[in-house]
């Protein structure tokens, strides 16, 4: 396969349910927002340490998540806990956080995307083709809907100073930690310098964005989750874990998304969908890039 359908390919694993494309069902502006099942008095995990030297990197966590806390023997290695079935951890170690339920875990690690954002390989990225804009030295984005951050990252390796946002707080700190390793990195360290995570409703923050004509995005990109990609037979296991915090979006959530990313004034919204999917909220584009599994949707509002 050459490398041009290599990309393609990769962009088809993201739409069947990528670490990246985590589902995005915004509450209204002062609702509170609970994970499926969970009530207003429980968390949707339990912050784990399981090492002595993370212990109070994890009672913060648990304290700003309002989660049960747990560190067997004072913290010691994960080997000698035994974990209750069914029950989502997010497990705090040296190594960073993961999210761990029976036999699944889930460390985000952004060195996996090394090979998607070499010279040559990201020109060919779908989603970098559709976010491009002309006569932008230092062009600005709005991930709405960050989930992990892949495609932040590639629009950042784009050269886009990113605004990462995510409403679910256990995803939300899965990510920071995430650009906190990556940080450190010889290649990603200066990507992810221009990547910045706003942790609660991005319609809230495009709002606020959009209220600055110097701070406007020039692209806002939208990737809801849509019902059919939760079920697929495609989605690998440990993305269970992600999908287990979050919904598809619903319809009346897919408008009001659409309506506060029009709102911040951007030159081009890309909204990214089944290649057989339906337009969101029913807008049609200005133009599409599809490939086989996934289309790009642009809207170029009229300046």
């Amino acid at each position: 396969m050459g490398k041009g359908r290599d990309v393609e390919a990769a962009g088809a694993r993201d739409a069947q349910g990528g670490a990246g494309e985590t589902a995005r069902r915004r509450p209204e502006a002062g609702e509170e927002r609970f994970a499926p099942g969970v009530g207003p008095h429980a968390a949707p995990v339990t912050v784990l340490c399981v090492d002595g030297g993370s212990l109070d990197h994890a009672r913060g966590l648990s304290d700003r998540l309002a989660a049960p806390f747990e560190a067997p023997g004072g913290g010691p290695s994960s080997v000698t806990f035994v974990p209750d079935p069914g029950r989502l951890y997010l497990k705090v170690s040296r190594d960073g956080l993961s999210l761990m339920r029976d036999a699944m875990e889930l460390r985000p690690d952004f060195a996996e995307m090394l090979p998607r954002i070499k010279q040559g390989v990201l020109q060919r990225e779908m989603l970098v083709k559709a976010a491009r804009v002309r006569g932008v030295e230092t062009p600005r984005a709005v991930d709405a809907t960050a989930g992990l951050g892949e495609d932040s990252l590639l629009l950042a390796a784009a050269g886009f100073t990113v605004t990462l946002c995510e409403a679910d707080p256990v995803i939300a700190a899965l990510l920071e930690d995430a650009l906190a390793r990556a940080s450190v990195h010889e290649v990603l360290g200066p990507v992810v310098a221009r990547m910045h995570v706003v942790a609660g409703d991005s319609r809230i923050a495009l709002e606020r964005l959009g209220a600055d004509p110097n701070t406007r995005p020039d692209v806002v990109y939208l990737d809801p989750m849509f019902p059919g990609r939760v079920k697929s037979a495609a989605v690998k296991k440990k993305f269970q874990l992600i999908h287990g915090l979050e919904c598809p979006t619903d319809p009346l959530d897919e408008e009001l998304l659409l309506r506060a990313a029009l709102a911040a004034h951007p030159r081009k919204i890309v909204i990214k969908r089944p290649v057989k999917g339906p337009y969101l909220a029913g807008a049609k584009p200005s133009h599409s890039i599809a490939g086989k599994a996934v289309r790009y949707d642009c809207i170029v509002p009229p300046r």
